[in-house]
């Protein structure tokens, strides 16, 4: 049983790492392109730039942030405090994982919980160019959290079963995408 369950969690933790991978790749790319296009039309147009691209980098920015924070929590590198395992046993490591990892999941489903009362809130709100409501950016929190509770529980559930070694090591390194 608990080799389905780990197979499930590694099924799982691939599909949120290939999205926030795509969505930190695209976003980025129509950062660049419409930031660019609007300092060349800032020189090119008496206009003076695009209206719209005033609004679209602050409703994508947040998702373009999202995943990366996503994608350190699973390779255990977003709020990382390693110096407490060096202070207990093995035993005593899976512990304090585990009860770290548990407070994380239930703090970012709160936060994700939140985040989708405040966004029903902003809705009401739409932006002035493009009519888009601002909630955006606040579903954009509410999916991190969820799929940063989703990437801590499959951590907690390889620890709970494999121990220790099963942990992902918090490396410091850069990551390409």
């Amino acid at each position: 049983m608990t080799g389905g369950l780990l197979s499930a969690a590694d099924r799982i933790d691939g599909l949120v790492s290939r999205l926030c991978r795509w969505a930190i790749i695209l976003s980025g790319i129509v950062l660049t392109v419409v930031m660019t296009a609007n300092v060349v039309a800032r020189y090119t147009f008496a206009s003076g730039g695009f209206d719209f691209a005033q609004e679209l980098p602050t409703l994508i920015f947040p998702w373009f942030i999202i995943a990366g924070i996503v994608l350190a929590a699973q390779l255990g590198s977003h709020m990382a405090v390693e110096w407490i395992y060096g202070k207990v046993d093995e035993p005593g490591k899976v512990k304090v994982f585990l009860l770290a990892n548990l407070i994380t999941l239930a703090s970012f489903l709160v936060l994700a919980r939140q985040a989708l009362i405040v966004a029903d809130i902003a809705g009401i709100e739409h932006s002035p160019v493009l009519g888009l409501p601002n909630s955006i950016g606040y579903y954009s929190i509410a999916t991190g959290g969820l799929l940063v509770a989703i990437v801590t529980a499959t951590a907690v559930l390889r620890v709970a079963v494999n121990g220790w070694a099963a942990r992902p090591a918090a490396d410091t390194q850069e990551m390409p995408l």
